[in-house]
Order: C-alpha cells, then structure tokens, then sequence
C-alpha cells in the first residue's frame, strides 16, 4: 500500500498531517550509469523499490522562463514547486515538495510545505484553465473530477462528462469535501482568488492535497501558458511540457514578429462600461491584455495615460473620459458575456451608437465558441495557447498579414 503524507499550513490554518493509502503498481527502476550521479527515468516508474541517494529521479527537468510566479527546484529524488503569489494580496508562497515515490521525505520540510507523493494519477480541476495544460501533458485521463460540468469545452472532457467519469464538486467554499474525499484524488488543482471563498482553505482543512494554481495572476500571455509546467511536476511530464510550451513560444514569437516594425498601429477600445460599477475598466500598461493587443499591432485608448502606466491589472475611467478618447477608435473588442450581435451591445447603453467602430463594422468579440451553458473557450482553450488568441487579433487589426487566418476565438458583430 502506498503512504500518502501531506503537511501543510496556510496562514490562518494550523498544521495538519494525514494519511492516504491505495493500492499501487511497484515497477522497477533502471539507474542509468553515463554520468557520475546515476539518472533514472522517472516518468517509467510508479514507485522507487530500490532507493539510491545519489540518483536523480528527475531527468527531465522545467525551467521557467516567462512565468513570474512560479518556481521549481529539483533535489535527486524530490522537486520544490512554488506558487509565490497564491492569491491577489497574499504576503507568503505556496510550497509542494513533490517526493518521488518510495523515497524518503526530505529533511529540508517547513511548516509551510504541502509533501505530495508523485507521479500522481488522479486528480480535479478547479478551474477549466486547467484542462488544456492536462492535455498538452497527456494527463486528461487521469481527471476525476470538476468544479462543475456547466462549462467545460473539451471535447474528450465531454465524453467523460457524458460517460459518468468524473465527479462535480462545487464552487469555492461550498465544494462539496465529501465528494472529493469518494473520488480518491491525489491532488485537487484549485485557484485562487479570495481565501474567504476559495475552496483550498476547505479543502485544506480536510486534509486533502491542494495544489493552487497563480497562472491567472500573470501579467503576460506566455507567462499564463507556462503555468503548463506546473501541472506537469506533479505528473513526472516535464518533457511534454517542455516540448509543448516551445512550440508555444515559437510560434507567439513568429506572429509577434509581423508587427513589430508596423508604425501605422490602429486604435483599439478594449471592454465595455458596467453600468454595475460604473466604469470603463481600461487594462493597465503592464496587463496580460495589453501585451496581448501590443503583440496583436494595436494600440490600445488611452494607454498613454499616467493612470495605467505601470498597471497589471484594470484602472477604471468615467464613460465619459472613454467616450472621448474612442469615439474615433478603429476596433472594439469588448470582451463581453453573452454579446453576440450588435444590438445586444447596444442594449447596454444607446450611446455606444456614437462610436465610429460600432458604425463601420469594427466590434469584434470573443465569443465564437461558448458552449450551450455559457462557458467561453477563449477562457479555456485560450490561456494555454496565446498563439491563437494572437493570431485572431492580427487578422481582425492587419488583415493584410494573415489573409488566409480563420478566425477561433473572435466574431465580427453584426
């Protein structure tokens, strides 16, 4: 029987020990000789019977490159992977230390540390986001469960779905603990946004292995898709990972290069006023969604202005303040839920008939696919493949650039 030890604490929580047993396949290990600490390859073997300290149980290791919140150190026979920034405001990281299974726990372990046996086979996902990272690793069958059915995308999650493969959970605090305790999940991927509502401090307390992902708070498009590689340390899939996250990069790289010498850049009106709160939330300087329209070609309204110099997250101006500054904008992209024609913007507000890009056939969004409950795969699909967010975005500011491109994410409205 395999021992699974988790200890953790959050602040706010106190330390917790538990253990897990279930029944594993013992496979043996090959130590490879060529260099002078033996290698042996992880990604072959469920749990280590013949233990060797000077082994290096990792061959395949992730470096990261564009992430800014995340971290990963190697040690022979077990991995150090931190979410340094968990949640907006959190003052401390989360740390894993993933220990190859049948060797022993390190003594380096803090009070703060979350020691989760790999590779693990099972697991849930929190957030949709996850779901492309599990496939680009090859892991989607290891999924047993959801936060909710209502909004998933992908096609072989669907059939899982559909064919009674995995669980649904529930959403933040209110996940429902007994049904993730049935599913025997190894770890449990979460998010996370507010530890008042979140479900990793329940989750937590349970004694059930959390694992929080950052990859929403990256300010840039491949800093979001590397977050590839944190599911893949608890896995043993660096190197699909790697390969997947390359390819990746190059071809971001390639589409960013067609702009990059434009002088002539287009205006862009990102978003839309909330009459909620009263504001047009403008993206900051330093924003996933102004890297994006940057690398794109476009140059976003009022990205000039001090207020959002700096910025990674939204900076709220007046619809008046807007209003100016876009009347004459050459594109809209509003990013909106549930807009799918012309008429359904308007009926936010009548003023947006004012906007030169509304009447000259210019209001993109993306929305063209969302699936029957309202989950947008721009969202799902999208993270984890800026390329195909970028290419859109080319072909709607130069379409001269990419005259063949079919369109993934965005819709023309109507």
């Amino acid at each position: 029987m395999r021992e699974f030890r988790l200890t953790t604490q959050e602040p706010g929580f106190t330390t917790r020990k538990f253990r897990m047993n279930r029944l594993v396949i013992f496979v043996l290990v090959t130590i490879l000789l060529a260099t002078a600490m033996p290698i042996v390859t992880a990604q072959e073997a469920e749990c280590i019977t013949d233990f060797d300290p000077d082994a290096d149980y990792f061959p395949e290791k992730a470096e990261i490159t564009h992430a800014d919140g995340l971290e990963i150190e190697y040690h022979g026979h077990y991995k150090i992977l931190r979410t340094l920034t968990p949640f907006p405001g959190a003052t401390e990281p989360f740390e894993y230390v993933l220990v190859m299974c049948g060797t022993p726990e390190p003594d380096e372990i803090t009070p703060n540390s979350q020691v989760v046996e790999i590779p693990i086979d099972r697991s849930i996902a929190l957030t949709t986001t996850m779901l492309p990272q599990l496939e680009e690793i090859g892991a989607l069958e290891s999924l047993v469960g959801l936060d909710s059915f209502l909004y998933v995308n992908n096609p072989t999650v669907r059939e899982m779905i559909a064919s009674d493969q995995v669980v649904e959970a529930g959403f933040g605090s209110a996940i429902n603990v007994e049904v993730v305790l049935a599913s025997e999940a190894d770890v449990v991927f979460a998010y996370g946004f507010d530890p008042s509502t979140d479900a990793h401090p329940v989750l937590l307390d349970a004694g059930i292995p959390t694992a929080v992902s950052g990859e929403w708070l990256e300010t840039s498009p491949l800093g979001r898709a590397e977050w590839v590689k944190f599911a893949a340390a608890f896995y043993n899939r660096e190197a699909e990972a790697n390969a997947a996250f390359a390819e990746i990069v190059t071809e971001y790289e390639k589409l960013a290069m067609l702009t990059a010498d434009i002088d002539e850049k287009p205006t862009v009106l990102p978003n839309f006023f909330s009459n909620t709160e009263q504001a047009w939330n403008m993206p900051g300087a330093d924003s996933y969604l102004a890297q994006l329209m940057r690398d794109a070609g476009g140059q976003i309204v009022l990205s000039d202005m001090d207020d959002v110099q700096g910025q990674v997250g939204s900076v709220p101006f007046s619809f008046e303040t807007v209003y100016d500054a876009g009347l004459d904008a050459e594109f809209w992209v509003p990013n909106a839920f549930a807009i799918n024609s012309l008429d359904d913007l308007l009926a936010l507000d009548d003023r947006y008939t004012d906007f030169e890009t509304f009447q000259n056939g210019g209001v993109w969004n993306n929305t063209a696919r969302v699936n029957e409950n309202g989950g947008n795969d721009y969202w799902e699909t999208g993270v984890t493949n800026p390329h195909l967010l970028l290419a859109d975005l080319i072909a709607i500011f130069h379409p001269e650039l990419l005259p063949d491109h079919e369109q993934v994410f965005f819709v023309n409205l109507q």
